[in-house]
């Protein structure tokens, strides 16, 4: 007989601790100091990579130009391959995560994916061609999916019904910091040298790999261990993690999305230097960050998931659909919308990532969390493309971006009301 996975609400007695990694945590709603110290070490290893985006001409030049500048059409090319590749080596979470459930074991995974993404990254600068480079890029990307999705689900396994939302939103502070200073850093690290960005982020990941093994404790709530096969039908079992997957999806989406337009409207709408284009990009993710825990901390409570998702979704769509009209090429309003965006975001995203927490058992985080990851890998990659598919066209795409928005919500409210996991 086909063993069944069952999904569990972690719910403690009024005065009742809870062991979760070898040592108590108080019930009710006290966030887990895990949960701390994962949360730092995340923002340590978003930060590598996110360093890595602001030098592409100077630093394929230096590796492969032979002391000249290479020409513009192959900067394109390879920088096009080179986030390519990386972004395609994120589907490796796929496979990991079934594993990690499988061993019931999370601490190796960090370990291991961050020595290697040195590893890596140190034979990404060394490499005698750029080809040579892609299969390094493509090790860089895996072993940084080992790492960092894997914290991601010790914040689950150290988290309850009184705190997800809670400990999710410190994590999502994290990433959100990590990213955004990255972006406006990068810049910074370049100007010093065209692989003085790659030697930091081997750095900060040589610090991952120390505090991890000094910080991180494996879960003891970790009791059923499936199978890898069943990590694998986790979907067909519980079809009801489509419904954060997709707002996953979706909200990567419209993050590739931004990334890849913004600057172009700040290039060609609102001409301005490449530093400032970051600076503004940087600061219009404060807000999210802002908004993060206080909405975290009342999805806990009276508002639950989908209130704020659907209000957040709502003004989100009608914002980004509008951005082209009410902008009119004027910086002052469009950096107010910009951050009105990240407004809007942060009743979203802390949410998203909480539904899904509620859905799985402790057994099942790290399966649950590779096929919501995998949406969301998929809606970044995407994002970008529907960007530039609009060419010139500014106006057009933000509109289309913000009905993508409005759209996505109404079948994922549908699709959640026929599932029965409407919380109101």
């Amino acid at each position: 007989m086909q063993e069944t996975v069952e999904f569990v609400r972690i719910k403690p007695m009024e005065d009742e601790d809870v062991e979760i990694t070898g040592f108590k945590q108080p019930s009710r709603s006290k966030i887990h100091r895990m949960v701390y110290r994962v949360s730092l070490l995340t923002f340590l290893a978003i930060l590598a990579p996110a360093v890595l985006h602001s030098n592409d001409n100077e630093f394929f030049s230096f590796l492969f130009g032979r002391g000249a500048m290479l020409p513009e059409p192959v900067v394109i090319e390879y920088a096009s391959l080179y986030d390519t590749v990386y972004y395609i080596a994120f589907i490796a979470g796929l496979v990991i995560s079934p594993l990690a459930d499988n061993c019931g074991r999370r601490k190796i995974f960090i370990v291991v994916g961050s020595m290697m993404f040195v590893i890596s990254s140190f034979f990404i600068l060394i490499s005698p061609s750029f080809h040579i480079m892609l299969v390094f890029r493509l090790l860089q990307g895996i072993f940084h999916t080992f790492a960092w999705q894997t914290l991601m689900v010790l914040v689950y396994d150290n988290s309850n019904e009184t705190n997800k939302a809670k400990s999710v939103s410190i994590h999502v502070i994290a990433i959100g910091a990590a990213m955004g200073t990255g972006t406006m850093f990068g810049g910074v690290l370049a100007e010093l040298g065209p692989q003085v960005p790659t030697w930091f982020a081997i750095g900060l990941y040589s610090l991952v790999f120390a505090l991890s093994i000094v910080l991180i404790t494996d879960p003891t709530c970790v009791e059923h261990r499936p199978t890898v096969k069943d990590g694998f039908l986790l979907f067909k079992k519980h079809p009801s993690i489509m419904i954060p997957s997709l707002f996953n999806f979706i909200d990567r989406l419209h993050m590739g999305f931004l990334v890849s337009i913004v600057p172009l409207y700040l290039t060609y709408i609102i001409p301005l230097s490449p530093g400032l284009r970051g600076m503004i990009f940087g600061i219009s993710a404060l807000p999210s960050l802002f908004m993060s825990y206080p909405v975290g901390k009342r999805s806990d409570g009276r508002w639950g998931r989908f209130k704020p998702l659907i209000g957040g979704s709502i003004a989100y769509g009608i914002l980004l659909a509008s951005t082209g009209f009410l902008a009119g090429g004027i910086l002052p309003v469009f950096i107010i919308i910009l951050m009105s965006l990240g407004v809007a975001q942060g009743f979203t995203t802390t949410p998203t990532s909480s539904l899904l927490g509620d859905m799985i058992s402790p057994g099942n985080h790290a399966a649950a969390i590779g096929f919501f990851n995998f949406f969301g890998n998929v809606g970044m990659i995407l994002g970008p493309l529907l960007g530039l598919a609009f060419g010139v066209h500014y106006t057009l795409a933000f509109l289309v971006a913000g009905l993508i928005e409005l759209g996505s919500l109404a079948i994922s409210v549908f699709a959640a009301k026929h599932l029965e996991v409407l919380d109101f």
